[in-house]
């Protein structure tokens, strides 16, 4: 009900854009969520993009920007904002610098924006490295967050607002699994990243609970996968399916599976 809500929200949204002739911002969504509406048609003349607030990283939560197409000269329908697009999307980076020594971790961050009242969907993804933690948030929380954090923690922080040159937003890496699988039924796909049997698969991880796929719990064992689904199994990982190749000589299908490192 809460995805078929979503959705219908959304194409709502998109035909008031286009009744206004102006874009419509989403809160920030979680990749479950951006799968399913990557999955839906716009409407005619609305050019759908998706944006964590830096263009040239992959972030894992995005806003959906709807556009009137003439915004865009080439009449691009692409779902990925690059650096430029992402300059039209509300959305600011806060940067916390802190002595290389002292140590911060996203949960830390994340704590200190929500004690201040912050709404968990106004925050997109944070990065932390030695000395220094960016975050994503919509520009209305920045004055807030200027105004009120000085710690995180136990830690002293200097706040700036932007990425600064010195700060390199991290690309997400993968390891890359080339599966043979028998069908792509989910206690197959299990089977294969888990190092178990099917019937392991199923017993150990899949009526357990310990799977999730496209951010949901799923205790289907014949649920088909997708290209681009994105799946974990708690112990083993977090994976993508890439690409589903040709049928082998003996019959089982080669899958290209990214593993989140």
């Amino acid at each position: 009900m809460a995805e078929r809500e979503l959705a219908k929200a959304i194409l709502n949204a998109a035909r008031d854009c286009l009744d206004r002739s102006g874009p419509y911002f989403t809160r920030f969504l979680s990749e479950a969520e951006q799968l399913q509406l990557k999955g839906i048609g716009m409407p005619k003349g609305v050019t759908a993009l998706f944006c964590g607030g830096a263009g040239n990283s992959e972030p894992q939560r995005c806003c959906l920007g709807l556009f009137p197409s003439y915004y865009f000269d080439d009449g691009s329908k692409s779902y990925t904002a690059d650096e430029s697009m992402a300059e039209m999307f509300p959305v600011k980076a806060v940067t916390f610098r802190f002595r290389r020594e002292d140590t911060v971790t996203h949960r830390d961050v994340l704590g200190s924006l929500m004690a201040l009242g912050i709404e968990r969907d106004t925050v997109g993804d944070i990065f932390v490295a030695d000395g220094a933690a960016a975050v994503f948030v919509y520009e209305k929380v920045v004055p807030l967050i200027e105004e009120n954090i000085s710690k995180i923690g136990r830690i002293g922080v200097r706040i700036q607002t932007g990425i600064k040159a010195d700060f390199a937003l991290p690309e997400r890496k993968y390891e890359d699994l080339f599966l043979s699988v028998a069908s792509l039924r989910l206690d197959n796909i299990v089977k294969c990243v888990s190092g178990t049997s099917r019937t392991g698969a199923v017993e150990k991880y899949i009526l357990p609970q310990l799977v999730q796929l496209n951010g949901i719990v799923c205790t289907d064992v014949s649920k088909q996968l997708c290209e681009g689904d994105i799946f974990s199994v708690r112990g083993k990982g977090k994976f993508r399916i890439e690409n589903i190749g040709e049928t082998g000589r003996k019959g089982n299908l080669h899958v290209k599976v990214k593993k989140y490192i």
